[in-house]
């Protein structure tokens, strides 16, 4: 673990484990039937904009959407969402 990382601990009950655990399970299952190009293709279709950078408006309000990456980035992109979450 590095220095500067945050542990977020979440509590669940047994019944909201067992369901994150089973769809853990059926997503492993689906993924090692599948081709890389198969299960990036997969995520490619979750993905509801294809530029990362959109505007969208909620509530009358617009957000701008600017993307960038590093290859130096000590962090990935889960992190920084949950750091940014966080504020």
């Amino acid at each position: 673990m590095q220095d500067k990382e945050i542990v977020y601990r979440i509590e669940l009950t047994n019944e909201e484990y067992e369901i994150l655990e089973n769809l853990q399970n059926e997503l492993y299952n689906k993924f090692s039937k599948m081709a890389k190009n198969d299960i990036k293709r997969y995520f490619e279709n979750l993905c509801i904009e294809n530029n990362l950078n959109f505007e969208k408006e909620i509530k009358g309000k617009v957000y701008k959407v600017n993307t960038y990456f590093s290859k130096d980035s000590e962090y990935t992109i889960l992190q920084e969402l949950v750091r940014i979450f966080r504020k």
